[in-house]
C-alpha cells in the first residue's frame, strides 16, 4: 500500500508494517451492506497516525489549512472513497478510521488493509483491499 500526495515522505507499507510500526486500535462496528447488516471487529492503526507519519505538507501561513485536506482511499478493484482531514483529526471530529490489518481476528495480509468508517450507518466507506491513500488539498 502506498501513502502519497501532499506529504513530505512517500510511504510503501505492508499489512505487517501497519501492524508493527503503529499503535493498534480495536473497534467493533455495525453497518448496512447490500447483503444486510454486518457486524465485525477490526484491529489496526488509525488512518490519522499513518498519515501523520508521512508528514502532511500543511501550509502554516493559512489558518486551519489542514481542514482543506482529504484522503482518497484507493482499492485493488478500482473502488475509491474519501475521508476529510477534519473527520480523522482528534482536534476536530476525531473519528478513529482504521487501516485494519485484521477482521474478526483474521489477518488481512492477503487482500490488503481495510479502511473502517465507524459511525457510518452504511458500509460504502469500508474500503477493502486498500492499495493507496492519496492526501489531497481542496480549494485554491
Amino acid at each position: 500500500m502506498l501513502i502519497l500526495g501532499r506529504i513530505a515522505y512517500l510511504q510503501r507499507l505492508t499489512v505487517a508494517d501497519l501492524a508493527a510500526k503503529y499503535p493498534q486500535h480495536t473497534q467493533k462496528v455495525t453497518f448496512q451492506s447490500g447483503a444486510g447488516p454486518q457486524t465485525h471487529t477490526y484491529t489496526g492503526p488509525t488512518l490519522y497516525d499513518v498519515l501523520q507519519a508521512a508528514k502532511p505538507t500543511f501550509r502554516s501561513d493559512v489558518k486551519n489549512d489542514a481542514l482543506r485536506y482529504a484522503a482518497v482511499i484507493h482499492a485493488s478493484d478500482g473502488y475509491e472513497s474519501v475521508v476529510s482531514w477534519g473527520e480523522i483529526d482528534p482536534g476536530f471530529a476525531g473519528t478513529e478510521a482504521l487501516l485494519a490489518v485484521t477482521q474478526d481476528g483474521v489477518s488481512l495480509a492477503k487482500e490488503g488493509p481495510r479502511l473502517t468508517a465507524p459511525g457510518d450507518t452504511k458500509g460504502g466507506r469500508y474500503v477493502s483491499g486498500v492499495t493507496a491513500v492519496t492526501l489531497v488539498r481542496a480549494g485554491l
